[in-house]
């Protein structure tokens, strides 16, 4: 799901929304506890240039752009100043605040961050705590380290879509942009999660835990394929066009409730 997008965006003269520090506090504890496989550091950092670039490329002055009336290539907010609802909340408050969206966002948060965080703090207490190993009976586990990076690859990555699209609400980059993040992350993860759930070897990993694995390729292939794109990219492009680049829209009669302009 997108993550935290029930947070409002920034409006003139009104501070940013705070980044919560807590997916980047995450991520440097996976990486300390050598839980992320050097691939997935490296896709993070090719990814973050990326989108640094895009950024950049859509802040910069179009060509006849003058300091009197500067013209982005992709501007973020109306040219007015006034900020709409669909610009704040692209997804439409009647799907945010539904019981289904909450409900299959803490499915995510469950199967993608708690239960894997609960793994990995048995398996790496386990190799200093010889009694913690003893008392987690269904880890009977050859080659630890390796199974802690196969865990905590798709966690890693998960944290670091939740801090990238954080700077980016923070940094009011063009809705188009921000849907683009979670999306590009969420197709990243499968590969990763299609490791977890079907390895190379099966018995390298328990089937409690394999099973752990299906249960996020499932859930991460479902959230890509019948919400992001069908949902998510969709309300995001018509509120980027509806609310920023259209300078008059006339709507068919009949048609007002397919905008997408949702209370």
């Amino acid at each position: 799901a997108v993550v935290g997008e029930n947070e409002a965006v920034q409006t003139y003269g009104v501070p940013p929304p705070a980044i919560d520090k807590g997916p980047a506090i995450l991520a440097l504890a996976l990486l300390g506890t050598k839980c992320v496989p050097v691939k997935h550091i490296a896709a993070v950092v090719g990814m973050s240039v990326y989108f640094v670039g895009l950024a950049s490329w859509c802040a910069a002055p179009k060509v006849g752009s003058t300091d009197y009336q500067p013209i982005v290539n992709m501007p973020s907010l109306p040219s007015k100043g006034h900020v709409p609802n669909l610009i704040t909340n692209p997804l439409g408050a009647s799907l945010t605040n539904s019981s289904v969206y909450r409900t299959w966002q803490r499915v995510g948060a469950l199967l993608g961050l708690l239960l894997p965080t609960v793994v990995l703090a048995q398996l790496t207490l386990g190799s200093k705590l010889p009694a913690v190993m003893t008392m987690a009976n269904w880890i009977n586990i050859g080659n630890v380290g390796d199974v802690k990076r196969i865990v905590g690859g798709p966690m890693f990555l998960l944290c670091f879509q939740a801090l990238t699209e954080a700077v980016a609400r923070t940094a009011l980059l063009p809705l188009p942009i921000r849907i683009l993040i979670p999306v590009s992350y969420n197709t990243l993860r499968l590969s990763s999660l299609q490791s977890w759930a079907f390895p190379s070897v099966p018995s390298m990993i328990p089937t409690s835990l394999q099973v752990l694995g299906v249960a996020n390729l499932v859930y991460w292939y479902a959230n890509l394929f019948f919400f992001l794109v069908p949902v998510g990219v969709m309300q995001y492009l018509r509120a980027h066009f509806f609310c920023v680049e259209a300078t008059e829209v006339t709507v068919r009669k009949g048609g007002e409730g397919s905008v997408g302009l949702l209370p």
